[in-house]
């Protein structure tokens, strides 16, 4: 019988960084895609055992930034939602929670649980002496973070692909 042995590399490499997906549908059958670019896990291997149990860790990936010059006009961020169909806000836009996770087009192992997509937005306002509140025109947005988690029913086959830094041999 073969062997697969796993181990840190200790670097985090090009190789790291993956295109990451969730696709899914709405409640009226139209197409949901989720994606993160230049997306890495740099979350730590966090497994629980627990008798009759299965290890079902979160692996959360976050998209990067490719342009590190903040002043400049093209900061579009690493993610994007595709829909098909039109918008009619209606039942059929709900979208349902089970779907299909890829990283680098393949797709990842089975999940328990679905995942999460959340984008973390960092605002600041610049006030001045009188001001009752917020401004319009005078609020900046510094940062943005989109993260993707999937809930990882662990197909050990896969651990290179969901996590940073990890080679066999």
């Amino acid at each position: 019988m073969a062997k697969v042995t796993l181990t840190g590399t200790g670097a985090v490499t090009a190789a790291d960084f993956k295109t990451v997906k969730w696709e899914g549908l709405t409640k009226g059958g139209n197409a949901v895609t989720i994606t993160l670019a230049n997306a890495i896990n740099m979350g730590n291997i966090d497994w629980t055992f627990a008798e009759k149990n299965d290890v079902v860790p979160s692996v959360t990936f976050t998209s990067c930034y490719t342009n590190t010059d903040s002043a400049s006009a093209s900061n579009v961020e690493a993610w994007q939602i595709e829909m098909d169909g039109e918008t009619l806000a209606g039942a059929n836009e709900i979208i349902l929670g089970a779907g299909k996770f890829y990283v680098d087009n393949e797709l990842i192992a089975l999940t328990r649980g679905g995942g999460q997509f959340v984008v973390t937005r960092e605002y600041r306002r610049i006030n001045a002496d009188g001001d009752r509140g917020a401004v319009k025109g005078r609020i900046t947005m510094d940062g943005s973070e989109a993260t993707l988690t999937l809930n990882v029913l662990t197909m050990l086959t896969k651990l290179t692909s969901l996590y940073t830094s990890i080679a066999s041999a």
